[in-house]
């Protein structure tokens, strides 16, 4: 143990000062900027981590998701020109611990052929693993799908970046079940959601009283619309929703009032920075995913009340700004009626895709390319005020075809079936609850996606998806001891 230690201890030092001396060389052969130290620091302790707590990098991911947007307004470096559709910098945080987890896989996957008899060899061997869980193999199919379409892409740039993303995340949806071993693993991971997003809740708080806002566009200026750490409003809100059903989760499953009131307070924090968003579409997400988790979790008194606190928090938010308020009002004039008429016109571009390419698409990630060049007579404004067709199954349709949604249908209903299955099979109840929230979670970027588009971008879908598989995986275990 003491010969492991130190040889930790080397490694740690010899890459800590690998990654302060890369630090130095970027400040000497470019720019300095005092926030740069933000970087250098982040660099330490993804370094400490990956070497000290690997089993931590999961959770990383999940802190590192609101970070992204740092970027925007801590002055960096950034490479001049985009890589495979991207634009990098040294603040790309989720990225950085992407590479850090497949270099300590790496690692551990040296060590395993090294000694055979390891008990966790077969743990970091993935690929002896997904033939037996469709949760596993449905995303290679995916990438198929993705790699068809490229093929076939009226924008092969655009598809190509696509692909190089899908790709870096199913490698990390690998990677986190890698690292997810047990129940513990897997409670960090939940109270992580907690923690980010009562965070995230407080500083929306103070956005909207402040009117200081990370990003300042025009319909959170406007509107006074907090969108905390994210560049949009309903991706925001959609966070929210998602670390609510993990907050919920938590106060059923503690048992005394006392313990009971962080998730409390989590839940107050949430609701009100999600009644501040003034996204239609998270709204709609939480309705739909409290749902389901209700039907995972039946007859739990306390997720009724939380519900209730969480409404109270969204409306006691919402009254604040007459602005919000009348975008949630005016859901009641029809779908098309509230968003101004926008998705009607991307909607019937999107249906004339389909048609002309029914079996592949016009190539992922290519809508807004289309939208523009082949099908701008569906605009009706002068200037193309929206490109994108801001509904997931349309985007899907229209870019992978009936192959592609073939795939998508497959990969959520397996979602579905798997959590209705392990909350009738499985008495383990912090299990229960983490599957409850993790498939709600899920449906909650489903619904979520069909308001703003964005669906397998999400990085947050496979964090889910990787614990999905990870509890399954424990269920079976408990079930076979009883």
């Amino acid at each position: 143990m003491e010969k492991n230690n130190l040889s930790e201890n080397r490694l740690l030092l010899i890459l800590e000062v690998f990654v302060t001396i890369l630090w130095l060389y970027m400040i000497l052969r470019w720019v300095y900027y005092p926030s740069t130290l933000i970087t250098l620091g982040y660099l330490w302790g993804i370094v400490w981590v990956a070497v000290k707590r690997p089993r931590w990098l999961p959770a990383v991911l999940i802190v590192t998701f609101p970070l992204e947007v740092s970027k925007m307004f801590i002055p960096a470096y950034s490479l001049p020109e985009r890589l495979a559709g991207f634009n990098v910098s040294i603040l790309d945080f989720f990225r950085l611990t992407q590479l850090a987890l497949g270099l300590r896989w790496l690692c551990d996957l040296w060590q395993t052929h090294k000694d055979h008899r390891a008990h966790i060899a077969d743990k970091f061997k993935i690929w002896k693993r997904i033939k037996t869980d469709a949760l596993l193999w449905l995303p290679i199919a995916l990438l198929g799908v993705y790699l068809l379409s490229t093929a076939f892409s009226i924008a092969p740039a655009h598809s190509f970046a696509e692909t190089v993303r899908l790709l870096s995340l199913i490698i990390t949806l690998y990677l986190v079940i890698a690292y997810v071993e047990d129940e513990k693993d897997l409670q960090r991971l939940g109270y992580t959601l907690i923690a980010a997003g009562a965070v995230l809740g407080l500083i929306a708080i103070v956005q909207y009283l402040t009117e200081w806002f990370f990003i300042p566009t025009s319909a959170v200026v406007i509107n006074r619309r907090s969108n905390a750490t994210f560049a949009d409003a309903n991706i925001f809100a959609r966070f929210l929703v998602i670390t609510f059903l993990f907050s919920v989760a938590e106060l059923e499953r503690r048992t005394s009032w006392s313990s009971r009131v962080i998730p409390l307070v989590a839940i107050l924090l949430q609701g009100a920075g999600l009644g501040i968003t003034g996204s239609r579409g998270g709204i709609l997400a939480l309705g739909v995913s409290a749902i389901i988790f209700v039907i995972l979790i039946p007859r739990r008194k306390l997720t009724l009340y939380a519900m209730v606190l969480m409404i109270f928090a969204i409306i006691a938010a919402a009254f604040l700004n007459p602005a919000i308020m009348a975008r949630i009002e005016s859901l009641r004039s029809g779908l098309l009626s509230a968003s101004g008429g926008i998705r009607e016109y991307l909607w019937r571009s999107g249906m004339a895709m389909v048609r002309d390419h029914p079996v592949v698409g016009i190539g992922v990630g290519a809508f807004g390319v289309a939208f523009t060049t082949i099908y701008p007579y569906f605009n009706p404004y002068s200037t193309f005020y929206v490109s994108l067709s801001h509904t997931a199954i349309l985007t899907v349709l229209a870019e992978t075809g009936i192959i592609g949604f073939a795939v998508l249908y497959f990969l959520f209903g397996k979602t579905l079936q798997r959590g209705w299955d392990i909350s009738r099979t499985i008495r383990h109840e912090r299990l229960r609850f983490l599957n409850a929230s993790i498939v709600a979670g899920v449906i909650a970027i489903f619904i979520s996606a069909q308001g703003e588009g964005r669906l397998y971008e999400e990085p947050l879908l496979w964090i889910l998806w990787a614990m999905l598989v990870s509890v399954s995986q424990l269920a079976n275990q408990q079930i076979r001891k009883e």
